[in-house]
């Protein structure tokens, strides 16, 4: 009985999260669009430091909001384990393992990202042109960690989205294998600098991510309910 009544408290959590993590990745895309192409490229040049100004507080909100929106997604990984099917307990086990070694790092890296990088760009304001040189050799970032922080949650969503076919809505199952393949996407769009792929992406998240939000969501509510009897 303690285990069921903890199965349903893990999946109305999950559906809290769900509809968290849908509102933050609407903020995300919007604050996306209202990014210079400098600062979405994350090449750091003359010309991000001299966009970054007019754009800093935009930047420093959707970093937060991209941390929250990775614990969001932390929740509706576990709610899912907690229906895993048996035959697939094994794969499951180490992809959810993988997802949240991914979203871990993904927290991590938004925080460093809001806090570091406003003071980088101040310290660039007020350097020397010989360590403003320096700055802009060393970055302000590495978009290669997208593999890992992206990338690892974007390999769960699709193997989750085909272990669970026949238990998750068709519409969940689409938007699980679209949402990992538009984190997979995002990651080469990112490390390639495709600044135009990673504005589709973003336009397809727009869509995605409410109907993701609530269909979820709903879904979670409905196993509750169902284990509730």
């Amino acid at each position: 009985m303690s285990k069921q009544i903890g199965e349903i408290n893990q999946l109305k959590t999950g559906a809290i999260c769900a509809y968290i993590a849908g509102v933050c990745y609407v903020l995300i895309v919007l604050c996306a669009f209202l990014a210079p192409k400098s600062i979405a490229s994350y090449v750091t040049s003359k010309q991000y430091f001299h966009d970054f100004e007019s754009y800093k507080h935009y930047f420093i909100f959707l970093k937060w909001v991209m941390a929250l929106s990775n614990a969001a997604i932390l929740g509706v990984v576990c709610a899912l384990y907690t229906l895993r099917p048996a035959k697939y307990d094994g794969v499951l086990t180490l992809f959810t393992i993988l997802a949240i070694i991914g979203l871990g790092i993904g927290m991590y890296q938004s925080v460093v990202d809001a806090t570091q990088v406003p003071h980088l760009a101040q310290r660039y304001e007020t350097s020397s042109s010989e360590i403003q040189h320096v700055i802009i050799a060393f970055g302000v970032a590495n978009p290669a960690i997208y593999a890992l922080s992206l990338g690892l949650p974007g390999v769960w969503f699709i193997v989750m989205s085909l272990c669970y076919l026949h238990r998750l809505p068709k519409l969940l199952t689409i938007l699980g294998i679209a949402w990992g393949l538009g984190n997979v996407t995002t990651v080469v769009a990112h490390m390639m600098v495709l600044i135009w792929l990673i504005y589709l992406v973003a336009i397809g998240a727009l869509i995605a991510a409410p109907l993701w939000s609530i269909w979820q969501a709903a879904f979670f509510w409905k196993k509750a309910k169902e284990l509730e009897g």
